[in-house]
């Protein structure tokens, strides 16, 4: 399917958080349609800044009741971006069952089951796999879309552990995240067919890993430290060991 361009709007940025922007203003913003969903409903990437060798993705919500982290991408779309990175923000991979308040899409799929790598046939309804690797829209176009931009790193949200899970890809990347974004790091165990999974194999030295986000809305000063943790992942930052899960 071909990507669909339209222009984002001017958005006001709130006082609160002027001093969290970075040096460099964004050429420009653009939302790119990247597919459809099982219901047929657009799924869309914000596309901050023009085109740089950085690229920094973020997905705020994989399974539909697990969303808090769109909050997350409201605020930071409305922020500068910072010269050298483009930041890609899908909100919602999964509309049909943030729409439905449920964890799967509309073919009771678990997307974060339904990746490439390792696909195993879980029949388990709240995990259930899909029939085979990469049958949903969802998930195809997720690997469409970071076939196309490889980026650097990858945030997926999820909740309501509380935790980053840092197991793939360089460790210290997310382990910074962890430590900016006042959450604990550790290692959870692999899990077949998950989108992380999937990247952290396919595309070495990228690096994507799980945000868990504890329960209910994300508020004003942990919203805070996420805005700063992502800074630091515009910046490259990174802290302790790229392979191992203690540090």
């Amino acid at each position: 399917m071909p990507l669909t361009v339209r222009r984002a709007g001017p958005v006001a940025l709130p006082a609160v958080l002027v001093a969290l922007a970075a040096v460099a203003s964004p050429a420009w913003a653009r939302r790119v349609v990247i597919g459809r969903s099982v219901a047929g409903r657009a799924i869309t990437a914000q596309v901050l800044g023009p085109d740089s060798a950085r690229k920094v993705l973020l997905v705020g919500c994989i399974h539909g009741n697990e969303c808090a982290g769109d909050a997350i991408l409201a605020v930071l779309a409305r922020l500068r971006v910072r010269s050298g990175v483009q930041l890609w923000l899908v909100a919602e991979l999964n509309p049909d069952g943030a729409a439905a308040d449920t964890r799967q899409n509309a073919h009771g799929v678990d997307l974060n089951r339904n990746f490439p790598f390792q696909w195993q046939p879980v029949s388990d309804p709240t995990y259930y796999s899909g029939p085979r690797p990469l049958s949903e829209p969802e998930t195809r176009a997720a690997v469409r879309l970071i076939g196309a931009v490889k980026p650097a790193v990858t945030v997926w949200y999820h909740q309501h552990m509380a935790l980053v899970d840092i197991a793939g890809g360089d460790r210290g990347i997310a382990r910074r995240y962890a430590h900016l974004a006042g959450l604990p790091a550790t290692c959870l165990p692999f899990l077949p067919g998950t989108a992380t999974g999937w990247e952290n194999h396919t595309f070495p030295g990228s690096t994507s890993f799980v945000v868990e986000l504890p329960p209910g809305r994300v508020g004003r000063a942990s919203l805070a430290r996420h805005l700063r943790a992502i800074s630091g992942l515009e910046r490259g930052e990174r802290v302790g060991s790229r392979s191992s899960c203690s540090g």
